[in-house]
Formats: C-alpha cells, structure tokens, sequence
C-alpha cells in the first residue's frame, strides 16, 4: 500500500528524527489553515498510526511495525506505544523533541516564564500596541531549515515564527495586550541563546511648528570646526560655534518628557543663522529614541519648550505624528512654497521703472542657483533649478528697497538678490544693474 506523497514526507520525519506533534505540523502549516501545529501534527502521527496498523494487519507485517515503532520511539505518540505493545514491541519513547528541544526543556515550554519576564520588564513603558521578536538558538535553528531543504517542505512555517506568535498569544492572552504587525509602540524580544528578555520602544515622533525671534541662532547644533566638540582655545572651551540652538531647545523638553535616550530633529528646511522665521513658522518633527512614555500632555509640553527657550523661539501646534509624516517632510521640503521678506541695500541709482521691470521680469521666472560660495564648504557643487512665484519690490530710499519673495523651497533668497558672482541667475543684481546685497531676511511663511 503506498501513501499519498505528504504522508510520505510526515513518515520520514518520523523515522529520521525525534519530533513533538507541534514540530510536525509545523512542516505542514500552510496546509489547511484553519488549525494549529499542535493538532495538525497530531492529526498526522494518527494517520501514519492508522495506516500502519492498516499495513500490519494487511499483511505488510514488518513494514507495519517499524512505522509503529518509528512513531512510538521518535514521535513519541501513545496511541503507537499502545499498538506496538499490542504487538508483542515494548518501545520506550524519546523524552526530546530534536526539533525545539534547547536544553531540558522544548522552547515553546519555557514561553509561559518568559511571558512572565516580560510582564515584569514592560513596566515602566506606557505603550497601547506591542509585537513579540526573538533571536533563535543557531543549531535549532539551522537543524529546521536542513530539514524542510531535505525532505522539499514547501509548505513549512519557520521555527522563529512559530515562536514568536506562540509568545505573543500567551502575553496577549494574560495581559489583553494588542498586537500591531506594522507599527508597533514596543517590541518584546527574547534572545534564546543569552536567556535574555528586553524591550525594544520604537521612537516616537512629534510633529508641530516653529518661530525663530531672534538672529544668531542655529538650527541645529553647531560643534567648534577646530575642536569637533571638545573644547578649545578657539571656542573658548565651549566645543560650539554657537551656545545653543533651535534643535535642542525645542527636543530637550520633548525627551525629558517621554524619557527617551536621544532625539532626532527634523524640519522643513532651514533659515540661515541670521534669519528669523515668523508668520505661522517652520514645520517639524523629533524623533525620540526608546522613550518610556508616549503620550505627553502638549499643553504642558509648549509651555515648558516656551519658557525654556527665553523668547528666543516659540513652538505650537504640537500632536503625534509618524514616520510617514517625518519621510513626508524631507522629501517635499525642496517643493513647498516659502515667503520671504528682505531689507535690500542698492548700490547705484535705480528708477522706479527700472525696479517695476525687474520685479516683473523675475516674477514667473526660473532659476539656475548653482551652490552657492557660502556653503559649498558643506554641499555638493550643484546648478539646481528653482521657481519663483511671486516678486514685490518697494522702494524706502535712494538706496534701501523693501523686497517680498515667494519661491520654491531651497531657494538661496540671498543669491537670488546679490546674483553670487553670476552664480545664480537671473538675480537681481542681473535685472537692475547695480550690486545688491541682502541686510535683513525673515522667513514669513512656509507652505505644507
């Protein structure tokens, strides 16, 4: 009697190897669904069981019993103990299965202590979702992939993911915690060789706006190009070109509040040192690092960031957000529209003509902003093209001008006024004949 090829396969585990019900059904698991390992792999060894005493008692006496006791030794199935008895076979059973077993003890015996180990870690995170991850044990491991390669086990779930969803369960069973599959407040993860539990807290990430009311400050961290940080006599010991920055007066606060270990800040663009920015302000988001609190009150968040900043910068508008929105706004930051405000120094004589025609000749017109000599020490030498939207010009004397710009974000407004020696172009230097240099600028608006 020859049976179907998945038996076949089920009966060579059983011969080759010591294997728990769950291991065997294991092999199997994207076949009929709707069940467990445990119980298919039962199902299975009953099969072989039946089909065996079958073969016995059909004549296939010898084959019979060595599947038996093939199924009584290694799968370690009472109903094919019971049966090799019957037929005069006393087998006494494996007490491993070679498949899970890591040390005494199979894996998935030991997960009731480790949902309980990590009940004990978690405290002290607040979090709402949570997904299980583990490390294997490599042998084990190893072992699993060597069998489903040898015997073409298509249809086999990994030993890892059967782990982790039995380790989940049970922690969602006793905790009625919530799993999350794509974006998880914490990872539980069990490292099986080092018998290690810790929790893993993905960042949280802030979103809201900024304003800068007073020059001379950088938007992130500025180190001493002389010390990198560590203090010289150049910095005055400090390791700063700057003492402080927009950065860490606004994601200090934040981290202290989440009790997160780092922060990232991210923002739609940036304003020169010099450069306020007004209006509704600049968007951004900080990304705290393995915080332990997630939901902060904003209200108490602001006011601290505030009052921490002395005036200098103002935040508002603070929510959680996600990566998505963090991704969102570096890759658009060059494609928002941003409004500018310039006070203008002119060196010769222009007409009010003469300024209504550059006005209208730069307005609608198209850029070729090659990096300019400012920063090309810290960004690749490029000719990017950028657009503008809209240019309004307003004469306050013989030489001051009033300038209102709205562009393309990562537009040098600077350059787009002085021309950069040619480096960008048209400018309006190029429109008016005559050097123009930028005194004051402001940000007023940033479109998202």
């Amino acid at each position: 009697m020859r049976s179907p090829q998945l038996l076949e396969k089920a009966i060579g585990l059983v011969e080759q190897f010591a294997i728990c019900n769950r291991c065997l059904g294991r092999q199997f698991a994207w076949l009929s669904t709707n069940s467990t390992n445990e119980s298919r792999g039962y199902s299975l060894k009953l099969a072989i069981s039946m089909i065996a005493d079958q073969m016995y008692k059909m004549g296939e006496k010898e084959r019979g019993l060595a599947i038996l006791q093939d199924l009584a030794r290694n799968g370690m199935f009472s109903p094919a103990v019971t049966l090799c008895k019957k037929y005069g076979s006393d087998i006494e059973h494996k007490e491993r299965c070679q498949l899970c077993a890591h040390g005494d003890l199979s894996i998935f015996e030991g997960i009731p202590l480790i949902v309980e180990r990590a009940i004990i870690e978690s405290k002290g995170y607040e979090f709402d979702t949570f997904l299980v991850g583990s490390s294997m044990v490599k042998s084990l491991e190893e072992l699993n992939e060597e069998i489903q390669g040898k015997f073409g086990l298509v249809h086999a779930e990994t030993l890892k993911s059967d782990f982790n969803r039995e380790l989940g369960k049970q922690l969602s069973d006793k905790m009625d915690w919530t799993v999350n599959f794509e974006r998880p407040d914490i990872v539980i993860f069990y490292d099986m060789k080092n018998d290690r539990v810790e929790i893993r807290s993905n960042p949280v990430f802030i979103y809201g706006r900024y304003c800068k009311l007073v020059r001379g400050i950088p938007q992130s961290r500025w180190d001493c190009k002389i010390c990198k940080g560590k203090g010289c006599g150049e910095c005055g010991g400090t390791g700063r070109n700057y003492p402080d920055s927009i950065s860490e007066y606004i994601s200090i606060p934040i981290q202290e509040a989440l009790k997160g270990t780092r922060f990232k800040f991210h923002a739609a663009g940036r304003e020169d040192v010099d450069v306020l920015m007004l209006g509704n302000g600049r968007p951004f988001v900080v990304e705290i690092t393995k915080p332990r609190t997630r939901h902060p009150d904003f209200e108490v968040l602001t006011r601290t960031i505030n009052s921490h900043a002395h005036g200098k910068i103002k935040v508002h508008s603070l929510e959680l957000t996600t990566r998505k929105k963090l991704q969102s706004l570096k890759t658009s930051a060059s494609e928002t529209v941003k409004e500018y405000r310039a006070l203008i120094h002119i060196s010769g004589e222009v007409s009010a003509v003469t300024l209504q025609e550059a006005m209208e000749r730069l307005t609608g017109a198209t850029l070729d902003q090659r990096t300019p000599h400012r920063v090309s020490h810290r960004r690749s030498d490029l000719v990017r093209k950028k657009q503008v939207f809209e240019v309004r010009l307003v004469k306050k004397d013989a030489h001051t001008v009033d300038g209102f710009f709205k562009v393309q974000g990562g537009t040098y407004v600077k350059e787009l006024i002085s021309g950069d020696d040619g480096r960008t172009s048209p400018s309006l230097t190029e429109m008016l004949g005559t050097e123009c240099k930028c005194v004051e600028l402001n940000v007023t608006a940033v479109h998202s």
